[in-house]
């Protein structure tokens, strides 16, 4: 076959995987902008579309103005928040060690998280300050698991992974411990943290973590050339001149600030980070210069979507239980598709 048809099928599939990509971002950014506006017109007080125009504008009536901007409102963004940070933080950590069962909480995240929460909760210490505190406690036991995982040649991926579970199972079993320890009343309200709520969620949260993920969101989208270079291979990546220890404290870094950052708001919400990136992968490829942008698009989704869901029944339900239950048999389809194509290849 000629120089020239190989250029001219090159430029096919190209146009092909433009075409897919854009394909994805408007159907995306499509289902987003439904949910959202359901959401916000769904709840006790049904509100029409002309409604919540109005209240979008301070115009109309002053309750329904009050349901939006101080109740509905901010919950929603802090679900879009959670979401895309949830969905970035796993395509990061699923790029950087390459494995696709690796999920924002592997690094021992929300064990950290769930250990200082869980504390505070019994102890009925600073109540106020329970999401900073979860948040502290995350980032101090992912530098926990990384100084494990590091060693005189670099970081080891797969010491990382077993110091993660450990530190993990080492940390579950205390909070367990501390739970029966506890009152009914305080365990409730732990439990209620740890499966993961949106409810009560107001601009407080939002003026405090908005910021720092958006921050952390931009900074992951610059990481993509890097995980590209670190999926093609150890070897390769260091013939290219990447430094592998650097690339990964960075990546691992960022992932760690992102899914901090969403327990401090909604609390231990599984599922999100660990299904996104795979949907994303189908839907425009491994190209993690999409990928990562596609992966917070789609958490924001996953995560508003599955809050409306939690919403419409006469019990409000955690929305860390929704997304568990949407996750769990989404994720094994995900896994019988791919041993599907793996066995026709």
């Amino acid at each position: 076959m000629s120089s020239q048809n190989l250029s001219f099928f090159a430029q096919i599939r190209k146009s092909y995987d433009n075409y897919r990509v854009w394909y994805a971002c408007l159907l995306l950014i499509g289902c987003l902008l439904f949910t959202v506006a359901i959401s916000l017109s769904q709840g006790a007080v049904y509100l029409s579309f002309a409604q919540l125009w109005q209240a979008l504008l301070h115009q109309g009536d002053p309750i329904n103005q009050t349901i939006l901007w101080d109740l509905r409102l901010p919950r929603t963004i802090a679900a879009l928040i959670v979401g895309a940070a949830l969905g970035m933080s796993g395509a990061l950590l699923q790029g950087m060690l390459r494995n696709g069962l690796a999920d924002p909480y592997l690094l021992g995240i929300s064990a950290g998280a769930g250990l200082v929460a869980v504390g505070l909760v019994t102890l009925g210490l600073f109540q106020a300050w329970l999401p900073l505190a979860a948040w502290i406690g995350a980032i101090a036991t992912t530098m926990l698991v990384y100084f494990i995982a590091r060693r005189s040649t670099g970081l080891s991926v797969e010491r990382l992974i077993l110091g993660g579970v450990a530190v993990s199972s080492l940390f579950g079993a205390t909070q367990s411990t501390i739970l029966l320890l506890a009152d009914d009343g305080k365990v409730q309200l732990a439990l209620s943290w740890l499966i993961g709520s949106l409810n009560g969620r107001g601009w407080s949260e939002v003026n405090v973590a908005g910021p720092y993920v958006a921050i952390a969101l931009l900074g992951g989208c610059l990481l993509a050339r890097s995980l590209n270079i670190l999926n093609l291979g150890d070897d390769l990546a260091v013939g290219l001149g990447v430094s592998l220890m650097r690339s990964r404290f960075l990546i691992g870094g960022v992932a760690t600030l992102l899914a901090a950052g969403a327990v401090s708001v909604g609390g231990l919400i599984g599922f999100v980070g660990l299904i996104v990136p795979h949907g994303v992968r189908l839907l425009v490829g491994t190209d993690y210069r999409w990928v990562l942008p596609l992966s917070a698009l789609g958490g924001a989704f996953v995560l508003s979507f599955a809050d409306m869901l939690s919403r419409l029944g006469a019990i409000e339900l955690p929305v860390g239980a929704v997304t568990a239950l949407l996750g769990s048999p989404l994720f094994v389809w995900l896994l019988s598709r791919s041993n599907q194509s793996r066995s026709e290849k």
